[in-house]
């Protein structure tokens, strides 16, 4: 089947939108001649940005003014394919109505009876999934991971960073803080990278992780004896800076988190913290990378449930951290 014009409409949030580089560059590669339109969430328009497998960035805005609008756009271009890799309500009901000639997308019922094409969300939103339903559309995939799929066509980064540095990443949205490990344990860690490595900790996260990255600043300096050791906070940095930043490092320790696919992506050394998400589905993708968890416990993944011990994070021990550090520094 040939397709003309195709609208993707993405997910919410940075790793998910990672996660969809391959899909973009399969339907790129399979649809050379193809006019391809990317639907994102405004914050996430500067990860697509001059990317060669989208030519037009369509944003979806908050507010129902925006969404008649974004329905009124979508309907005009009467595309070809159009595939949501939301099984939101609200994604589903823009697929249903796009006057769309194939619409592609995952089983969310009863929404998803709009749906030409489809496929069931096996654990989380990734890139297993995402390649389940390219393989529905008869769609050829010779690119399976997205390392190496963001643009990068310049330094955007305005900071003065060290030779040596590591991007700690401790934070997750609060609807995510299932998969936070611990201040203290973050800031014996950086210190520890300090004293054996010599590597200036550069602290990242959004907006709302700056009271918790400002809380493992006084705990480092608790722990440092009044040495004042250096450390670079730059919470609430845009993702194109942010991602400037990430290339230059020597290491990138942090939590499952979109930051850290980023980082995969980038293919720098990647050491991943994980609790009750799977790797399997959402581990970071590049060679370079280590993923760190606590194996012997029953109810890991639980893909986020309601947990009153969160044992699977507070049980990992900066030492088992420190030394997946270690091996990946050493390699």
């Amino acid at each position: 089947m040939r397709f003309k014009k195709i609208c993707v409409i993405h997910l919410n949030q940075i790793g998910d939108l990672v996660f969809s580089l391959p899909l973009l560059k399969a339907l790129r590669e399979n649809f050379p001649d193809a006019s391809i339109h990317s639907v994102v969430k405004p914050y996430l328009e500067e990860l697509l940005s001059g990317s060669p497998y989208v030519d037009r960035i369509i944003l979806r805005k908050r507010g129902l003014k925006a969404q008649r609008e974004l329905l009124k756009n979508i309907r005009k271009n009467r595309y070809d394919l159009l595939i949501s890799l939301s099984t939101s309500e609200e994604c589903l009901t823009l697929t249903a109505f796009s006057k769309a000639r194939v619409k592609a997308g995952f089983s969310r019922f009863p929404w998803n009876v709009c749906l030409d094409v489809k496929d069931t969300i096996e654990g989380h939103n990734s890139w297993y999934n995402n390649l389940k339903l390219l393989k529905r559309l008869n769609v050829n995939v010779n690119k399976n991971d997205y390392v190496g799929l963001l643009s990068l066509d310049k330094n955007e980064c305005d900071l003065t960073l060290p030779n040596k540095f590591v991007i700690i990443s401790p934070g997750a949205s609060r609807r995510r803080f299932a998969k936070t490990w611990g201040e203290g344990k973050f800031a014996e860690l950086m210190l520890s990278l300090k004293n054996k490595y010599d590597l200036i900790p550069v602290l990242v996260g959004g907006k709302d992780n700056l009271e918790y990255n400002n809380t493992i600043i006084r705990k480092l300096r608790e722990n440092d004896q009044g040495k004042g050791m250096d450390v670079i906070n730059t919470t609430g940095t845009g993702l194109r800076e942010l991602c400037s930043m990430i290339k230059d490092a020597s290491l990138f320790v942090g939590i499952d988190s979109g930051i850290m696919h980023l980082a995969s992506s980038l293919d720098i050394p990647v050491v991943g913290i994980f609790g009750p998400t799977d790797p399997f589905y959402v581990g970071p993708q590049n060679d370079r990378s280590i993923v760190v968890r606590e194996e012997e416990m029953k109810c890991v993944p639980c893909y986020l449930k309601a947990c009153n011990h969160r044992d699977c994070m507070k049980k990992l021990t900066v030492d088992k951290v420190l030394h997946a550090c270690e091996q990946i520094l050493t390699k």
